[in-house]
């Protein structure tokens, strides 16, 4: 039988024969899992001028397409699997969601339009999405609480090296090969992830704690994640959050390429930007079993909208476009308070949903990454020849997330555990 864990260092006991692995293969692996949508979508950043110039896009704006189709088909594909999952159990699920993204990667190579191109990124995000959402349910079967909180830390610390290496590899590749060629490195992370999966993790959810797939179970389930204020409030501060964040990242190339000119200085830019992230995540693991969750996300936002508001009218006197320096300094300081804040919202989100939790990191991940799409359309429809939208969107986000998370009324007991 599983044995919640009452340690910080041992993952849950299983029955399965898959030897379990350690404490920090443990979190490799699903760090690396819960990676694989965003090994996709950074690695093919540095490449999307190239795409539009290979698929004839109709103009530069649609590029924000190739990022924001995969987090379509994200929210898609969350949804189902968590319960699924619940219902057979943690591993089967992952592993067809690796095929899935496998078949979606190879129509993105074979892609000779964007149309070709926007359903394979659909279904590598259906895909990527399974080893996401599973990888937190896996964790949540395993831990709760803080303890869950610095497992999640550590998982998004070494998540956060994704963002820093794929630009890196997307433009190494580029050197030597066309943009497919970095559609073919994916394929090959995604299968040796998989076989990692198969072959070190056991399933960590009971067969008498599993439910049936109904859709009357759905429903309530849906139902009961959507009725919990906690639950309901976190879900869309991931919603508005998230999708400032997405708007950043599908503009970046246009932003960092074109409006400021760093050329192949891209990457090096894109991933010193990324590793602010990693760097507050790991101050997240060390800060918030003492300082909670809570105060450490309100006080991330605050500062957000409260650096955004300043660089908006700081930004007067350039005329609306600072140099490269001041919107450089800019997004570090907002990078940095987004590694406190991935770090919790999830964690909050879910933490009174233990009893249905693949279910509820369905529900959660589908609804906020629905969510995250508009706001990070209505952001990136509006960008030009300036980065005041990215501004705006990052600081008018965070402010209303704040608003509607500071007084969620928390247990006691869910902080202590």
């Amino acid at each position: 039988m599983s044995v919640k864990s009452t340690s910080a260092h041992t993952p849950v006991a299983t029955v399965s024969k898959v030897k379990e692995p350690g404490y920090w293969e443990f979190v490799i692996l699903m760090a690396a899992m819960a990676a694989l949508d965003a090994f996709s979508i950074d690695s093919m950043v540095p490449a999307l001028a190239q795409i539009d110039a290979d698929l004839e896009m109709a103009s530069a704006n649609q590029r924000q397409w190739i990022v924001t189709s995969l987090f379509l088909g994200f929210a898609i594909g969350v949804f189902l699997y968590g319960f699924v999952a619940d219902s057979i159990g943690r591993r089967k699920p992952t592993l067809v969601a690796f095929c899935i993204f496998a078949v979606g990667t190879l129509i993105c190579i074979q892609a000779d339009s964007i149309t070709w191109m926007l359903v394979g990124r659909v279904c590598q995000g259906a895909g990527a999405a399974g080893p996401y959402v599973l990888s937190i349910a896996i964790v949540r079967d395993a831990y709760e609480g803080r303890k869950m909180a610095r497992v999640m830390s550590l998982i998004m610390m070494i998540f956060i090296g994704v963002p820093i290496v794929a630009p890196f590899i997307g433009q190494l590749v580029l050197l030597v090969a066309s943009w497919r060629g970095i559609f073919w490195v994916l394929f090959v992370y995604g299968a040796v992830i998989a076989l990692w999966f198969w072959w070190r993790q056991p399933e960590t959810l009971d067969k008498e704690k599993r439910v049936p797939v109904r859709l009357g179970t759905m429903i309530s389930n849906t139902r009961e994640v959507l009725a919990h204020p906690q639950t309901r409030a976190y879900t869309i501060a991931i919603a508005l959050a998230g999708g400032a964040f997405i708007a950043y990242l599908s503009t970046a190339q246009q932003v960092f390429q074109e409006i400021y000119q760093t050329g192949i200085k891209f990457p090096i830019v894109f991933a010193s930007l990324a590793s602010t992230i990693g760097l507050s995540s790991w101050l997240n693991s060390r800060w918030v079993e003492r300082l909670g969750m809570a105060c450490l996300l309100n006080r991330a936002f605050m500062v957000v909208a409260a650096v955004s508001l300043c660089y908006l009218i700081g930004s007067m006197f350039w005329q609306n476009t600072p140099p490269l320096w001041f919107y450089y300094a800019y997004l570090a300081v907002v990078l940095f308070c987004y590694g406190l804040i991935f770090g919790n919202l999830t964690s909050l989100a879910l933490e009174p949903m233990g009893h249905i939790a693949g279910a509820a990191s369905s529900v959660v991940n589908s609804l906020s990454t629905l969510g995250a799409i508009s706001v990070a359309a209505i952001i990136g429809m509006n960008l030009r020849s300036s980065v005041t939208p990215v501004v705006a969107g990052f600081g008018i986000a965070c402010l209303l997330a704040w608003l509607l998370v500071k007084d969620i009324d928390r247990p006691v007991r869910g902080e202590e555990t």
